[in-house]
């Protein structure tokens, strides 16, 4: 005779359900309970049962009820946690059912199996799903948050050890879940725990300690000044140590590194984390390792060109990296049971690590962009439906298109400036960004890509992005915009004045981020400046000013600030006039007044507004001005003005003289911290009669 045994298990459960639901059998409800959590171990079907019955809520309730004894208690948050191991879905119910608060509440009775079934529970739930992440930071009945009971409650078990340092590490997201981690004295509790005897510890502490440290200079400080705190994670990055622990703690020196708090010199920094970090990416580890060693090492060495030298040569890291980028595409469950297709990690984990090694030096550039393969690869990545790795193979495509050499050949060839356009009306913002970052490198004077990227959208774009809300968009627009005018035939500056309107300039000049006015007023300086070549990032101050007076046409000058309207002009010299605003937005606005004086019918207008003249000459008095790119232009200002080959000259020179510049000039010249700007002032002066 067959027995259909899941209908005889069902049964069972069913009828243990009604036992545990039914208040007429109290003396049955600890057997119920025990059969109970035997039915459901392993068995998802029967959770949801379990789930859907409204048992839940009982067991709640037998919770926070003082007559339900510990016993009870205790056996009903078992079953609660076994529930918490089951699928997202199952998780989601228990959250809807306040387990999380209610749990938490539940903590005040110390009973050690009742505690470490507490923990286990809400350890379950934050592994999978942490929306209830705020009742750990939010005041209890004792005044205070959960964060201080907590930590108490590490002396008396592994058990607690393992699930607190879980829980703290899930529920450790923002910036201030970090600081009140620090206040309550976690990382002095917690450093003790890295010496434990119990792997299951280490691991989840460790976790922890990176949660808390990352891009936080004050928990990155506190860490350090712990007494040999970090020779105890260098320790456990040693090569007797199991890889994922030497991972986790090579990251969290990565994150000591980048708080500020271990110096790029330091060799546990130069020589050992980043040793460990290569290491990781070698062909003999999982390939989970590969991608967090990559992606880890990538955020290691992103603002260090020192670090991205010593990577570049260790251990032939390019070449590795480069194998990532043909691993075929296989989808595998990850540690934490997730299905991932590793053969897309791998690539954006090599595009982030290229981007960071690519980052400053040129040489470093010619050895990465020289892999077999490497800029189809990153063409292909462009069209990726994997957002991140879209976003990864862009990061490394800005990195390559700081390069001259590379934007005149290699980029050029391979036309990426095509996706890029279709890519500045991605919806997906840091795609956008990043787009327009790579643009922004694309359309400098010396780009062969220019011409053709003018011949689509992207002017009309960027106007348009030049008036988004979002203050990254804006920098990144009105910078490529800058780009786009320096050096530039005067049709484009035209074509430029008109699409993005003169209102628009207006607002970006005057807008609250300080670098977007810097920009835009360097788009107003490009557009009135005569000059035709050179390229101003390669070049110092003093050059780029005089590279600014090449023989040519000035009347462009004139024609500009025609286009660009009176009201645009206004707002530059609101600029000047304000004298707290940055030196280095003065500077520019400086900058383009001082073209702006080379203009021949622009001299005859300024020379007329004495108040004007004044307030730019304020900015040669060193007793409250000091800086040298503010009286560079400032003296260059008044040679536009007064120079001799130019109408009407001499009665330039005579305002100037009446109003005291010629004195002012002279008093500067004599000073003894002048010396930089002697010649210049020597050159204004042979102006004067």
């Amino acid at each position: 005779m067959d027995i259909d045994f899941e209908s005889k298990i069902s049964h069972s459960h069913n009828s243990s359900i009604t036992v545990l639901l039914n208040d007429n059998h109290s003396t049955a409800w600890m057997d119920a309970l025990v059969a109970v959590k035997n039915d459901i171990i392993g068995s998802n079907k029967e959770k949801m049962l379990i789930l859907q019955s409204g048992l839940v809520t009982r067991l709640l309730n037998w919770i926070e009820d003082d007559s339900i004894s510990y016993d009870l208690k205790t056996e009903a948050i078992i079953v609660l946690g076994s529930l918490g191991k089951g699928n997202s879905e199952m998780i989601r119910i228990l959250i809807q059912e306040k387990t999380v608060p209610i749990l938490l509440k539940s903590l005040t009775n110390f009973n050690l199996r009742y505690t470490e079934a507490i923990l286990r529970c809400l350890r379950s739930i934050f592994l999978v799903n942490t929306e209830s992440l705020l009742y750990i930071y939010e005041e209890n009945q004792f005044g205070r948050t959960y964060i201080p009971h907590l930590l108490g409650l590490l002396k008396y078990s592994v058990t607690c050890q393992e699930c607190i340092a879980i829980i703290f590490e899930k529920c450790c997201k923002t910036t201030q879940h970090q600081l009140e981690l620090l206040d309550s004295h976690t990382v002095d509790l917690f450093a003790p725990l890295l010496l434990s005897d119990f792997y299951k510890v280490q691991m989840p502490t460790l976790r922890c300690f990176a949660s808390m440290c990352f891009k936080n200079p004050t928990v990155c400080s506190a860490v350090v000044s712990v007494p040999n705190l970090v020779q105890v994670f260098v320790e456990l990055m040693g090569r007797n140590k199991p890889s994922e622990m030497q991972l986790a703690a090579a990251k969290i020196l990565t994150y000591l590194h980048r708080g500020g708090a271990l110096e790029a010199s330091d060799p546990v920094i130069s020589r050992k984390t980043l040793g460990t970090l290569v290491r990781m990416c070698k062909k003999d580890r999982p390939l989970e390792e590969n991608v967090k060693g990559a992606e880890t090492l990538a955020y290691l060495i992103e603002v260090d060109p020192d670090l991205q030298m010593i990577a570049s040569i260790t251990d032939h890291l390019i070449s590795t990296l480069s194998n990532y980028l043909h691993y075929k595409d296989v989808k595998k469950v990850s540690t934490d049971k997730k299905e991932v297709d590793w053969g897309s990690e791998m690539r954006r984990a090599a595009f982030l690590a290229f981007a960071a090694l690519s980052a400053n030096d040129e040489e470093i550039r010619d050895k990465v962009i020289q892999r077999e393969g490497l800029v189809d690869q990153i063409m292909t990545c462009m069209l990726s439906p994997n957002q991140a790795e879209v976003a990864a193979s862009l990061r490394c495509l800005q990195s390559l298109t700081r390069s001259v050499h590379q934007i005149r050949t290699v980029l050029h060839d391979n036309a990426v400036w095509k996706p890029l356009l279709g890519m500045l009306q991605s919806t997906n913002h840091e795609i956008m960004v990043l787009a327009m970052t790579c643009l922004c490198n694309l359309v400098l004077e010396f780009s062969p890509s220019k011409e053709s990227l003018l011949q689509g959208a992207a002017v009309d774009l960027l106007a348009e992005y030049c008036q988004n809300s979002d203050n990254t968009v804006r920098l990144n627009a009105i910078w490529a915009i800058m780009s786009l005018t320096y050096c530039s035939s005067e049709s484009l500056r035209m074509r430029i004045i008109e699409t993005m309107r003169t209102d628009c300039l207006i607002q970006r000049i005057e807008d609250p981020v300080m670098i977007i006015r810097q920009k835009a007023l360097a788009v107003v300086r490009n557009l009135l400046t005569s000059a035709n070549e050179g390229d101003e990032r390669d070049i110092s101050p003093l050059s780029r000013i005089r590279s600014e007076r090449r023989n040519g046409d000035k009347t462009i000058i004139d024609r500009m600030v025609k286009a660009l309207g009176s009201e645009v002009i206004d707002a530059v010299f609101r600029i000047v006039r304000d004298q707290n605003s940055p030196v280095y937005v003065l500077e520019q606005a400086l900058c383009a007044l001082s073209n702006m004086a080379d203009g021949p019918s622009c001299k005859a207008h300024i020379i007329g507004k004495t108040e004007d003249i004044q307030c730019i000459i304020k900015y040669l008095d060193t007793e409250n001005y000091s800086e040298l790119s503010l009286q560079l232009p400032v003296i260059q200002f008044i040679t536009n003005l007064i120079e001799s080959s130019e109408d009407g000259a001499y009665q330039r020179m005579l305002v100037l003289k009446t109003i005291g510049v010629q004195r002012i000039l002279e008093d500067l010249r004599d000073k003894p911290d002048a010396s930089l700007l002697y010649q210049n002032i020597t050159n204004a002066l042979k102006h004067f009669h």
